[in-house]
């Protein structure tokens, strides 16, 4: 282009040149050209250093790590605070009187010898100076108290050297609580350090001087006088050679002031005290000490006061019960009184400055004692002051002496019922309380019920009598003691009896200590009787048959009674008749009876055995009161059955029926030879079993017509028959 820009650097100490060449060609091809040069001076580099924080009078340097360009100018601006603007790296120094930091923006102008320019600025930040002001200095007595410092700054810092006697060695006006145990003034220079929140650090000291006090004296002198008496001496007990100021309440004059020892006049009944503390030559007072002074009334009357007092009103009882002293009766307390006491009605037990402690006898009605009481000066005060009597008088009730003991049964039998327990009475309209175990019992006037017996065991009922004026009489306890009742007990043994013959045993559960009376319904204990086994004889004929028994403890608590019901059971069992069906090979009816088997629990069973096998097996049950049963498994031509009855009794005993075998009867033909002989039937069968045959009689039915018989009857005997021509 024509005129282009160019942008050169020199990163070199020197001047650097460098020669530029135009060419210039037109459209009609002709040809110029020219040169230039460009000289480029190294740039000015300035550093102003990086930006500093310091505490007020603090120092910083400025610039950067140099050395300073030769031929170069330097100018820093403001010039405020700097060693020197004019050079590569002045040192700044400067203050800040002000609260908060001050922060002042420096600018360094670099020039070179070529002219070439560059600036650079930094920062310095000067904290201010924190205000330290320990206090001024001062002097106190020993045991007072000052501040010191001035109050805090926010965000200040503070530590005190040494801490003796500071509140706190770490606040800005710590209490100073001055100590000296010595005889001469104590100075002491306590150092304040002051940080402020920025880190900057200020110190300021003060000057504290503690001077001695001087040691407090007791004061000698009477504490109880009489009302308007002169001249009564007080004094120090031991005198220094200092001054002492005298403080008296409660008097008219008093003479003196500033010595040891002063007398004073006493003015109208009341209080009053006499004081005196002491003063040293730097000024500093002792502890005050005080003597208080009771100024005694003349003829005073001291009032008793205490329990039982009928003059009393609420919440002072009105009476007392007397076997609940010793009471305590007392009256207004007079610093240097004395007090003396007559009991009228009782026994003096002790007394305690206004207060005397009293046994009243015993009473048998209600009865008023008497207390005496006389207030006296106490005769150490020098001036006696008399006072009068007062009487007090008490009404004194009662107390039930209980003389008897409880009444009640001393042991009872578990589930027995109730026990009552009695007091005998003391006095007329006098109330009872009866507890066990903590709970109350009930009951009317001096007796009480327990309804329910407790569990087994020992316990202790306690009783007391109450008077109708609330006095309690003492304590009484009756132990007594709930024996175990035994429980009725199952009855163990037959409860059939089947052979009136036999002796038979029955027995419950044994427990020591324990005895049985059995009772035989229907028959007698043969061996046994009072133990927990018996053998029993059950007689023929009766109603009824039981066996009963009721057991007792070795404490006589008798329990409950068991019963156990014995049936009769003593049937026998007849097997009448086995009889193939008529209409069919493939069932036997039995025709049965078990006499007397109305109380039999168990089923006839009925067993079957192919004849001669001896293998009996049950093939049904029927009740004791069947009279028939059908046996529809079997077949009868092919085999002769045997049969069996077996009935258990209820005593388990196995009766069992006589045999009976069916009749199995068997034809065989045999041809005839023609003409009139048509053949023949040979019939045989086997006897049967069960009960004596008379005789065996053979019917014949042709193509299902009427039986008719065949032949005559044949004898028991006969068991192979000949039949006619078929």
């Amino acid at each position: 282009i024509f005129n282009p820009s160019v942008t050169l650097a020199n990163l070199t100490p020197a001047p650097i040149t460098t020669r530029y060449r135009l060419v210039v060609t037109t459209a009609l091809g002709c040809v110029d050209s020219s040169f230039v040069n460009i000289t480029v001076n190294p740039a000015a580099i300035a550093q102003a250093g990086t930006d500093a924080t310091f505490c007020s009078g603090g120092t910083a340097r400025l610039g950067g790590a140099g050395p300073a360009v030769t031929g170069a100018t330097y100018a820093w601006t403001p010039a405020t605070g700097l060693s020197n603007a004019a050079i590569f790296n002045p040192t700044v120094t400067l203050t800040n009187a002000a609260i908060t930091p001050i922060t002042t923006r420096y600018r360094l102008v670099v020039t070179t010898a070529l002219g070439c320019v560059d600036s650079s600025f930094v920062n310095i930040t000067v904290n201010p100076a924190p205000i330290v002001e320990a206090g001024r200095d001062t002097t106190l007595c020993a045991l007072k108290r000052t501040t010191l410092g001035t109050p805090a700054q926010p965000g200040y810092g503070y530590r005190w050297t040494p801490a003796t006697g500071l509140s706190s060695a770490q606040v800005a006006q710590p209490v100073l609580t001055a100590a000296n145990l010595t005889n001469a003034p104590i100075t002491t220079t306590y150092r304040l350090t002051v940080t402020t929140p920025q880190g900057c650090p200020g110190r300021d000291s003060v000057r504290v001087t503690v001077n001695p006090r001087p040691a407090a004296d007791s004061i000698v002198g009477p504490a109880s006088v009489c009302p308007t008496v002169t001249g009564i001496a007080y004094s120090i007990r031991t005198p220094r050679a200092t001054a002492y100021q005298w403080l008296v309440t409660g008097a008219v004059a008093f003479t003196g002031q500033g010595t040891p020892a002063i007398a004073v006049d006493w003015g109208p009944a009341g209080t009053g005290s006499v004081k005196a503390y002491t003063l040293n030559a730097l000024g500093c007072s002792s502890d005050t000490v005080t003597l208080p002074i009771l100024i005694n009334t003349r003829l005073q009357t001291a009032t008793p006061t205490g329990p039982g007092n009928v003059r009393a009103v609420a919440p002072l009882p009105r009476s007392v019960c007397q076997a609940d002293g010793p009471y305590t009766y007392s009256t207004v307390f007079a610093n240097g009184s004395l007090y003396s006491w007559t009991i009228l009605g009782g026994t003096q037990v002790s007394t305690n400055l206004s207060a005397v402690t009293v046994q009243w006898d015993p009473v048998s009605v209600p009865t008023i004692g008497k207390i005496v009481v006389t207030e006296t000066s106490n005769p150490a005060s020098g001036v006696r002051c008399l006072g009068s009597s007062d009487t007090l008088r008490v009404l004194i009730n009662p107390s039930p002496v209980g003389t008897l003991a409880i009444t009640g049964p001393a042991a009872v039998c578990q589930g027995s019922g109730p026990a009552t327990f009695g007091l005998p009475g003391g006095f007329a309209g006098s109330t009872y309380t009866f507890t066990l175990g903590g709970a109350a019992l009930p009951g009317t006037a001096n007796t009480a019920t327990l309804a329910t017996l407790p569990a087994p065991g020992s316990y202790v009922v306690t009783a007391r009598e109450t008077s109708a004026a609330g006095c309690a009489g003492p304590t009484f306890t009756f132990n007594f003691v709930v024996n175990p009742t035994p429980v009725a007990p199952v009855i163990d043994g037959s409860g059939f009896v089947c052979d009136i013959a036999q002796r038979q045993d029955y027995s419950v559960p044994a427990t020591p200590g324990t005895t049985y009376a059995w009772t035989v319904t229907g028959g007698s204990v043969t061996a046994g009787q009072g133990t927990a086994q018996i053998t029993v004889q059950f007689a023929a004929g009766a109603a009824a048959y039981a066996v009963s028994v009721v057991p007792s403890s070795q404490f006589g608590c008798v329990g409950g009674s068991a019963r156990k019901t014995v049936t009769f059971d003593n049937p026998s069992l007849t097997l009448a008749l086995a009889s193939v069906a008529q209409a069919s090979n493939g069932s036997v009816v039995l025709t049965f009876s078990a006499p007397a088997s109305g109380n039999t629990p168990n089923a006839i069973q009925v067993l079957r055995s192919v004849a001669g096998a001896n293998n009996f097996a049950v093939v049904g049950t029927v009740p004791p009161n069947a009279t028939t049963y059908t046996d529809a498994g079997v077949d009868a031509a092919a085999n002769s059955y045997e049969y069996r009855l077996s009935l258990t009794n209820g005593c388990r005993t196995v009766l069992s029926s006589v045999v009976t075998q069916t009749i199995r009867l068997v034809a065989a033909a045999t041809p005839g030879t023609g003409g009139r002989d048509q053949g023949r039937i040979a019939l045989t069968w086997n006897p049967y079993v069960g009960f004596a045959v008379s005789e065996y009689q053979v019917l014949r039915s042709t193509d299902g017509g009427p039986e008719t018989p065949v032949g005559p009857a044949l004898p028991a005997t006969a068991t192979r028959p000949r039949c006619p021509t078929a």
